[in-house]
């Protein structure tokens, strides 16, 4: 059965956060743990297929049809349904509820500015990779957050770094206090990796499609490692068992 990457999700456990690989189906949604040393024998190919969409906060609804798609991780279809679309396109008349923050993290040598609800830090850092993190601006509703983001983004500093970039770790905060410093913002810096359940991630090779074998070292973000191969999994490809014999599924 064909599988398409939703997304790795997170969520605080007794070790600290730990991770889940949700995955959809033509006919629902399957959660996957990722739990240190579990075996994993998968292959990630270059087709994508329609992930589905949030019809309200916190939920998620399939794809009528699971189609194939050519890029991203949903069809117009689900993407016109997504409550979250408007967010995500910034645009002018999107108001969702809530207070949210700004804050600035450090992924490996570069340093991103972003917007999440106030609630979600140190949360949303942990799903994005972070080595560290700190929280710039607090309290804000969403199109003040969004607009306080894109000038900090205009000053120099990214909204978006990619999946290769984030390799290696970083044991110091020096690249985020600089930025920090620069701007002349304040705030707490926190050692994000030390808050999951996972050692930091090593790897000599990094690919986005293939096999996937192996004891699962680490997660990093939506980036799974065995201690040699580092993959991103990337909303919208296809997840499936390896067509080689003697393979065990995931």
């Amino acid at each position: 059965m064909l599988r398409s990457i939703v997304k790795v999700s997170w969520k605080k456990g007794d070790s600290g956060y730990e991770a889940d690989l949700l995955v959809a189906e033509p006919n629902g949604f399957e959660r996957i743990t990722l739990v240190p040393g579990r075996s994993f024998s998968l292959e990630i190919v270059n087709e994508r297929r329609c992930t589905g969409y949030a019809p309200e906060p916190g939920e998620r609804a399939v794809c009528p049809e699971f189609r194939k798609i050519k890029s991203g991780s949903q069809c117009s279809e689900c993407r016109g349904k997504d409550i979250y679309s408007d967010y995500v396109r910034g645009d002018k008349d999107t108001d969702l509820d809530g207070s949210f923050s700004v804050y600035m993290a450090q992924i490996s040598d570069m340093v991103k500015v972003g917007v999440t609800r106030d609630g979600k830090i140190p949360e949303r850092w942990v799903e994005q990779g972070a080595d560290f993190g700190a929280r710039v601006r607090r309290g804000l509703d969403s199109n003040e957050a969004l607009k306080a983001e894109s000038s900090i983004s205009s000053d120099g500093l990214t909204e978006r770094i990619r999946k290769e970039a984030k390799l290696p770790t970083k044991d110091e905060p020096d690249l985020l206090r600089k930025e920090m410093k620069q701007r002349d913002f304040g705030g707490e810096v926190q050692d994000v990796q030390s808050l999951t359940r996972y050692t930091n991630m090593s790897a000599s090779g990094f690919q986005r499609s293939g096999l996937f074998e192996g004891a699962l070292e680490s997660v990093r973000g939506q980036i799974i490692s065995n201690g040699r191969l580092a993959m991103p999994l990337t909303s919208g490809k296809v997840i499936k068992k390896p067509e080689q014999k003697g393979l065990n599924s995931f």
